[in-house]
């Protein structure tokens, strides 16, 4: 079953009607149901990403759960995101997850560890799919995950995020281009693209100086 416009509208309102009433029980037992339809009744592949998106991202605006709910709902939100059937929606889903360890809105909610935890899992499945893939030619390849997800930890690093340093997303970038320069069949315009703005961005950060400079100095491209 693939979740309508309809459902989908209603399941956002309805979650956002108990955050704000601070019904935390009834938030609760909207993501429970909605984990129960998304086992036994999301079937199709691509429902399956768009519905798991979904309860990510509704999940990430809610304020009203304390420690143990909150911790109980991502961890099946993760848990279910690196089940997906393709490695690539599996690696955009779980560094999705990455964001719901690391909220400014909400206070307490910036458990930097568990961010990095996701992220290097999603840099896993992003090696498992290099690994797996038979690209044809002209066509997007592996590496464009490992760039999307240079960028969330770009993300994460100016957010301050202490298990976010320069040293990592240093070795990021140098694997990337070692990937493009030793798999080129694999890399497609968007790719190069992306990572050329990204690295564009990281050096107007550099020559902007100030604090951000300060901490994006130490990267050598």
């Amino acid at each position: 079953m693939k979740l309508s416009l309809t459902e989908t509208s209603a399941f956002k309102s309805l979650n956002s009607a108990a955050n704000d009433c601070d019904l935390e029980s009834v938030a609760y037992e909207f993501f429970t149901q909605a984990f129960v339809l998304y086992e036994e009744e999301v079937v199709d592949s691509k429902a399956q990403v768009t519905s798991i998106h979904l309860i990510i991202g509704t999940l990430q605006r809610m304020s009203v759960f304390g420690v143990e709910n909150r911790d109980t709902l991502t961890h099946k939100a993760t848990g279910y995101s690196a089940k997906l059937l393709r490695k690539p929606d599996q690696c955009r889903a779980v560094y999705a997850c990455a964001h719901l360890f690391w909220i400014d809105d909400l206070d307490g909610i910036k458990d930097g560890e568990r961010v990095l935890l996701c992220l290097k899992r999603s840099l896993r499945i992003a090696n498992a799919a290099q690994q797996m893939a038979n690209v044809t030619r002209g066509s997007s390849g592996p590496v464009i995950l490992f760039v999307e997800i240079l960028n969330k930890y770009i993300y994460f690093f100016e957010k301050g995020n202490p298990q976010i340093t320069s040293a990592s997303i240093q070795s990021l970038i140098e694997l990337i281009q070692t990937e493009m320069q030793t798999d080129t069949h694999s890399i497609d315009r968007a790719s190069n693209a992306f990572f050329a703005s990204t690295i564009r961005y990281i050096l107007f950060q550099k020559q902007k100086g100030g604090v951000m400079g300060e901490k994006y100095d130490k990267i050598k491209l």
